[in-house]
């Protein structure tokens, strides 16, 4: 399994040499590297799907050298996704901060139920929806920041 990793990550890092720190994000370099990191270390068991994904998802990302830029490939960005929901599906293995940024999202929404009769009881349903958007905005990163804790001392971070 050693061999197999340590491939992977000189492939990755052979890569993405010339990258800047935007576009090594934009590629998920991190979560790439902590993935093959925790199948090293045995905590994700690889198996012929995984190892398969994986080097699909690293062999598919573009050299760049000092004199060129880099063609993001909207099919391998999507790859990426794919791989890190076939991850948390598969192994209950996050990246850092996703509880934050989805119940954020989910937050805005529904704090408009919130926000909409404080509009009516002042007569402006108008400022009730501002109102209403920070408190479910709020509420959501704070039930996200406190999942992606839990997550986090459970060793299921990425």
């Amino acid at each position: 399994m050693k061999n197999w990793t340590e491939k992977l990550k000189e492939v990755l890092e052979i890569k993405t040499k010339n990258y800047s720190s935007q576009e090594k994000e934009n590629i998920s370099y991190k979560y790439l590297n902590n993935l093959i990191l925790k199948i090293e270390n045995g905590i994700i068991s690889a198996n012929e799907e995984l190892k398969s994904k994986v080097e699909y998802v690293i062999n598919e990302i573009p050299y760049k050298t000092p004199e060129n830029n880099i063609i993001y490939n909207t099919k391998h960005l999507n790859e990426i996704s794919n791989l890190q929901t076939f991850i948390e599906e598969n192994f209950k293995l996050v990246k850092t901060k996703t509880f934050q940024k989805r119940y954020m999202l989910l937050g805005i929404p529904l704090g408009l139920p919130f926000g909409l009769p404080l509009g009516v009881a002042l007569g402006n349903i108008g400022l009730g929806v501002i109102i209403g958007m920070p408190i479910g905005m709020i509420a959501g990163l704070l039930i996200g920041n406190y999942l992606d804790k839990k997550a986090e001392k459970e060793n299921r971070t990425i």
